[in-house]
């Protein structure tokens, strides 16, 4: 064999090795795919509006003591009047409602698990964490919201439940280092920033609403901020 061939096989050989090494390496990310547990259902009471009205129907919800998040889904413009973690709860609010001649709809909403492959499958335990954080600040709200509105609570004890589920956002944001999280932490930054807002004067059931649906959306959504 001449030295060219000798030259040219040992290029090819190296060359094809490469390709190898590569294609091994995609293969084994390609394989470490996780499920996370993302599973939820919860329940809003809700009104329909047009785009149009949205804001002005925002507006009346919150000033009449719901929590007037404007919501999109599936092509449905609606803003939530309250968030709620069983649907007896929500039905029985709605026909309470309904009795005094303000009509409302449970509208329900459900997450489902989903998938992180690759490097990001490490961030499992971290990711499932997060996410049941969050939905535990928003049964703190919840309760606290209740509490102000049945005057169970004093200012300074909803406001230290408030401060309480700053800290919470706040000690997960510093934990999650990994670039996976960069997206969810700025939904943890906003949350953190409307609790620092509310609390600067007097702390309204509605203002505790409004952040514990904040929290509940973005749980909903939990696939679109990590899956992969």
């Amino acid at each position: 064999m001449g030295k060219s061939a000798a030259t040219f096989f040992a290029v090819l050989v190296m060359f094809l090795f490469v390709v190898a090494l590569f294609a091994g390496v995609f293969f084994w990310q390609g394989e470490r795919s996780v499920r996370v547990d993302g599973e939820r259902e919860y329940y809003f009471l809700v009104r329909e509006c047009e785009d149009t009205t949205a804001s002005a129907v925002s507006g009346q919800v919150y000033l009449s003591g719901g929590a007037g998040y404007l919501l999109e889904t599936n092509g449905r413009s609606c803003v939530v009047l309250a968030g709620y973690f069983r649907l007896e709860d929500a039905e029985r609010v709605k026909s309470t409602m309904a009795e005094k001649e303000i009509f409302a709809d449970v509208l329900v909403l459900r997450s489902e698990d989903f998938f992180l492959e690759g490097d990001a499958a490490e961030e499992k335990n971290r990711v499932e964490g997060n996410l049941k954080t969050a939905e535990t600040c928003a049964r703190v709200l919840y309760d606290a919201a209740n509490g102000l509105e049945r005057t169970s609570l004093t200012q300074e004890e909803a406001k230290s439940a408030v401060r309480g589920v700053s800290k919470s956002l706040k000690g997960l944001r510093e934990g999650n280092a990994s670039e996976l999280f960069s997206r969810w932490n700025a939904e943890l930054v906003a949350a953190e920033r409307r609790c620092t807002e509310i609390c600067e004067g007097i702390l309204f059931a509605k203002d505790l609403r409004y952040l514990q649906v904040q929290l509940l959306m973005a749980v909903v959504n939990a696939d679109g901020y990590f899956a992969r």
